[in-house]
């Protein structure tokens, strides 16, 4: 369940990041790209975060068995909507100061060695500098 919500943790962020792909794509220059799967996998305390995350949709799903036993289909239906909201919720709530952090670094490595757009690996056809293992290092710090 852990690596579950963990992979889509970090698929969510590889959405996001090949959104900006046009937009670097328009700036011209240099263009970093960043394996952000690897900088979250490296990211400290991630494994606390996903196993916390995990323990909320494990007590989520425990009061969804315990509730739904008294519903019928529509009112499951609506108890797994709001669940699932609050789980949402709670894992933006969560994974926000990660996000905040990552993209400091991020623009941190690129301002250093004079990059002005840094896309995602996954959206990077040809070309380009690889600031990923120097994202993890800043991390580290």
């Amino acid at each position: 369940m852990k690596k579950k919500i963990l992979t889509f943790v970090m698929t969510l962020m590889m959405s996001l990041s090949v959104c900006a792909t046009s937009f670097a794509a328009e700036a011209g220059g240099i263009v970093g790209f960043v394996n952000m799967q690897a900088v979250l996998n490296n990211y400290p305390g991630i494994k606390g975060i996903a196993g916390q995350i995990a323990d909320k949709q494990a007590e989520l799903q425990k009061s969804f068995n315990e509730q739904a036993k008294k519903l019928d289909a529509k009112g499951q239906g609506e108890l797994q909507v709001r669940l699932n909201q609050e789980l949402g919720k709670f894992e933006s709530r969560k994974m926000e100061p990660v996000h905040k952090t990552i993209n400091k670094a991020i623009l941190k490595v690129a301002g250093e060695q004079g990059i002005n757009s840094v896309v995602d690996a996954g959206a990077m056809v040809a070309g380009g500098k690889d600031l990923t293992d120097e994202v993890v290092k800043e991390l580290q710090k």
